[in-house]
């Protein structure tokens, strides 16, 4: 089965990683296989309304287990933590001897309907109970909310160090892949989602693990929250949830 449409090497792509601000991340677009990511958007939503029809507000899987997604969905969650990805990560990031979870904890599918939102944050960066995977030191975020449009809200932004300023906002497109190194300060979140009721910001997360720590200041096991920054119009909208729009 093809997952990537061409294959990629990392350090074709390392440059550009480390020097975009305000913190090393890289937004590729359309390198995944369109019908592969056309089958896994569809056997999310069978997922997703074989329930009764009852969308969930902010759904997120749990573990490692993706079979009743279906065949498609496992080979990409197989993919995203096989070593040949793992290597182009690494390659791109310059983090050497980096590793999957093999557990997914804390990632995987996310179903976020509108009224979904995330508080800018930064990330645990030690696993709670899997010690031996060291830190936590790369996100990768694949999105694929197909048709999705700017005012539906939802993009993913990185903020620079002082909670200031956004300096990357990406909207959740289909095929739209986001990679981030972590640290004390790679604050980041998504503004509510304001799409119609029969759309939802979708997107598979995956962080990886090194023994070296990096620029991590201390062990963090749990999420530490922020706020959403002066001047924002999103007061109320603690943590990660979901509120009526």
């Amino acid at each position: 089965m093809k997952i990537l449409k061409n294959k990629l090497k990392g350090i074709d792509f390392h440059s550009e990683y480390i020097d975009n601000k305000p913190f090393p991340h890289i937004v590729l677009k359309d390198i995944f296989s369109n019908e592969l990511l056309e089958d896994v958007v569809g056997s999310i939503k069978k997922v997703n309304t074989d329930g009764g029809g009852k969308i969930w507000y902010k759904f997120c899987t749990s573990g490692n287990d993706f079979s009743e997604f279906g065949e498609k969905v496992t080979s990409l969650t197989d993919y995203l933590t096989s070593p040949e990805w793992v290597k182009f990560i690494s390659e791109m990031t310059g983090i050497k001897n980096l590793k999957p979870d093999p557990n997914w904890h804390g990632a995987g599918i996310n179903w976020e309907p509108r009224g979904s939102h995330l508080e800018l944050h930064t990330d645990f960066n030690q696993h709670r109970t899997a010690k031996d995977l060291g830190w936590r030191r790369v996100n990768v975020l694949l999105f694929l909310s197909k048709d999705w449009k700017e005012e539906w809200g939802g993009q993913n932004e990185l903020w620079n160090k002082d909670i200031s300023k956004c300096e990357s906002s990406t909207n959740p497109e289909f095929n739209t892949l986001v990679v981030f190194s972590t640290s004390d300060h790679s604050w980041h979140g998504f503004p509510p989602v304001v799409c119609p009721e029969d759309r939802a910001r979708k997107v598979i997360s995956c962080y990886y693990y090194c023994e070296d720590k990096g620029p991590h200041s201390k062990a963090q096991e749990y999420t530490t929250y922020k706020g959403w920054g002066e001047g924002r119009s999103f007061e109320g909208r603690i943590g990660t949830g979901f509120k009526e729009i």
